[in-house]
């Protein structure tokens, strides 16, 4: 292969792996898949020559249609004129790609690739970017490398030089440096949090199914799909808790109800107690946790109820709104450490609740138009029962024994009614039976509301923490007790053919949450990383150096051996010893047949007065003989033609070669002695120095 060619298809996997790293983010869509198309072509077959005329044309026209378009989305439509932008770096870059090996447009190709890396950047960068990225280094550097020498060969004459494997593999060795430099760039220069809205960010995209707002019993036909999409992920600093399913993560509640559809009443002035005061009144251990992420869409940060505390990791700003719901503003991903008072307060301390009323609960007593018999139905569960806690108990063991769980959903808009649940199909799924305890608890007058959120979740071995996923999303119900707060209870019974039961009874779930670990890792410790994190990784480093010591202690490690902050000097002298050892063998290493041959050219030359510069390589010496009138300058360029090859190129010019090279000295030589013979020009008539 041709150091053209290599360049040429060297140049299309770069773009091909930004354009990797683009899809990474934005997901496919049939301009990328063509785009890819193109510059895979490019990878295998190059267009002719004599189409260099037809591809001008082509992507002047094409260029000045999307250009069109873009103008026209921006001040006519007055629409988002990106995606036609997009378009047009895509069409330019397959179209430079395809141009003909004659064209030169080396830049050109390079800045656009690298307009694509950074246009990839404004997405959440998934491990899809990582790998990308690295790939995007790695033929960045072979990339320019090889241009380079494409254009000195083509600038000194110098053709046909092949590009063996040990010139691509000393160059791929040179971007692993230069990836290693960016590591080091990135770990001295943390992350600084995000102010601004990009694509990919919490707020721009659609709600995550199975959790949306508001909750609605107007679905029918068909029933429930899956969704492995991951929520939100869950660190316990004490490692795995105890019945991680059942775990109920609070995200919104609802307090008005038209028979068939949940929402929020704007401007509710109280419907909580403030978290100081779940605090002191639950008399439960309070737990810690950290989040990282949430659904898309989803502008409220979920934790278990309740929350007393929340303390932000990342450039978002959480509020907590009268009843109690946290919403967070900002662009960033959110990621936080939360303390709740979880779990339940003791039953002595919910009997013993009184039975004030207040003003503001009358918003969660509201009910649609129900049939005398919802009525009836509440009156029968609540009574016999003393208490507001005994009567919500017995609301919820009623639904929970004598209904049924199931992801079908009702087969007409009739069925799909509270009461047809009630009455006639007792059977359902999450939303139901939580819209339907607090219908029957409003009916027998016990404040009560929605909650929507997520149920448990799944233990990843791999990373320590619990994912929560679209399959986990579920509905339940809180209850209102005067002087205690608000009081979660779940009257869905548990289902054996749940959305996260058939999850976890897949196959390759193993697999996929070793690679969700790993995704875990990539947006935690390379995406959220920042100062904090810096430090506390420079603090674990110092701590490691010292042999997890503190103050004048050392602690012996593998019965009694020295701290490897005391081996450091050692170690230090043994690699430098290592180094200067393996200098010397490499500088005692003979030369090559051509490098002697090439050095005696040299040595010819110096003695016949055109003394090496500093800096001179090869091509540059036989360019200074060119224009200073040297003897013998003919052969020099051969032999320097052929030392090339051999020497840089990877070729194995064989004996003959090395017989034509010492063929060249012999006759570069003799030209020395005739030119010492006769009378050198003057330097004003030959341009060459006086000697």
């Amino acid at each position: 292969m041709t150091v053209p060619v290599l360049h040429r298809r060297l140049a299309a996997g770069m773009a091909l792996s930004a354009l990797a790293a683009f899809t990474a983010g934005a997901g496919l869509s049939p301009g990328l898949l063509g785009a890819g198309a193109g510059l895979a072509l490019a990878l295998f077959r190059l267009p002719p020559a004599e189409w260099g005329a037809w591809t001008e044309r082509a992507i002047r026209t094409g260029v000045l249609g999307l250009f069109a378009w873009a103008a026209y989305v921006a001040f006519v439509a007055a629409g988002d004129f990106m995606p036609a932008v997009m378009a047009m770096l895509l069409f330019l870059l397959v179209g430079e790609t395809l141009r003909p090996l004659e064209t030169r447009n080396d830049m050109r190709l390079y800045a656009l690739s690298f307009a694509l890396m950074i246009a990839s950047t404004a997405y959440s960068p998934g491990l899809g970017f990582a790998v990308a990225f690295v790939a995007y280094v790695v033929l960045t550097t072979l990339a320019l490398m090889t241009g380079h020498l494409r254009r000195e060969g083509e600038r000194f004459g110098v053709g046909g030089v092949p590009a063996g494997r040990s010139f691509l593999s000393a160059t791929a060795a040179l971007s692993g440096v230069t990836v290693l430099c960016s590591v080091a760039v990135f770990l001295v220069f943390p992350r600084l949090p995000r102010h601004w809205n990009v694509r990919g960010r919490p707020g721009g995209a659609a709600v995550m199914a199975g959790f949306g707002d508001p909750v609605s019993l107007a679905e029918h036909g068909g029933r429930i799909s899956s969704n492995p999409e991951v929520a939100f992920r869950v660190e316990f600093p004490e490692g795995r808790p105890a019945a991680a399913g059942a775990l109920h993560w609070r995200g919104r509640s609802y307090d008005r109800f038209d028979g068939t559809r949940w929402s929020r009443t704007p401007g509710i002035p109280f419907a909580t107690l403030p978290p100081s005061t779940y605090r002191a009144r639950w008399g439960v251990p309070l737990r810690r946790y950290r989040v990282y992420g949430g659904p898309p869409g989803a502008r409220v940060l979920f934790g278990l109820h309740p929350v007393v505390e929340v303390r932000p990791r990342s450039a978002i700003r959480p509020v907590a709104d009268p009843t109690g719901d946290v919403r967070f503003f900002g662009s960033d991903s959110p990621a936080y450490d939360a303390l709740s008072a979880a779990p339940l307060p003791p039953e002595e301390a919910l009997r013993a609740a009184p039975e004030d009323a207040e003003p503001w609960q009358a918003v969660f007593l509201q009910l649609p138009p129900l049939s005398p018999r919802v009525r009836r139905l509440a009156d029968s569960l609540v009574a016999g029962h003393p208490t507001r806690y005994d009567q919500t108990r017995a609301v919820e063991r009623w639904l929970r024994e004598e209904f049924r769980y199931t992801l079908e959903l009702p087969r007409s808009a009739e069925e799909a009614r509270l009461e047809s649940f009630l009455f006639r199909r007792r059977a359902g799924h999450c939303e139901y039976f939580s819209s339907a305890m607090v219908v029957l608890l409003r009916a027998a007058g016990i404040p009560a509301r929605n909650v929507n959120g997520f149920l448990g979740g799944e233990w990843n071995e791999f990373g320590r923490y619990l994912v929560v996923t679209g399959n986990d999303a579920h509905s339940w119900v809180e209850v209102w007790f005067p002087g205690v707060g608000w009081v979660p209870f779940d009257p869905t019974p548990p289902g054996s053919r749940s959305l996260a039961t058939e999850q976890g009874a897949s196959w390759s779930r193993p697999a996929l949450l070793w690679l969700d670990g790993v995704q875990y890792r990539w947006y935690k410790w390379v995406i959220g990383y920042d100062l904090e994190a810096q430090v506390a990784g420079l603090r674990r480093v110092q701590e490691w150096f010292d042999g997890g010591g503190s103050g004048g202690e050392r602690p012996a490690r593998d019965g009694g051996g020295l701290p490897l902050r005391d081996l450091l000097p050692w170690l230090a002298g043994a690699a430098a010893l290592g180094v200067l050892l393996r200098g010397g063998r490499r500088g005692r290493r003979p030369l090559s047949p051509e490098a002697r041959t090439y050095q005696a050219l040299r040595r010819a030359y110096a003695r016949a007065g055109y003394p090496g510069e500093e800096g001179e390589g090869p091509l540059d010496f036989v360019e200074r003989l060119r224009r200073e009138g040297g003897a013998g300058v003919a052969s020099a360029e051969r032999l320097v033609g052929l030392y090339l090859r051999a020497r840089f190129g990877g070729e194995e010019i064989g004996e003959e070669g090395r017989t034509r090279m010492a063929e060249e000295l012999a006759e570069a030589r003799a030209a020395l002695r005739e030119a010492r013979r006769r009378p050198r020009e003057s330097p004003a008539r030959s341009g060459v120095p006086a000697r």
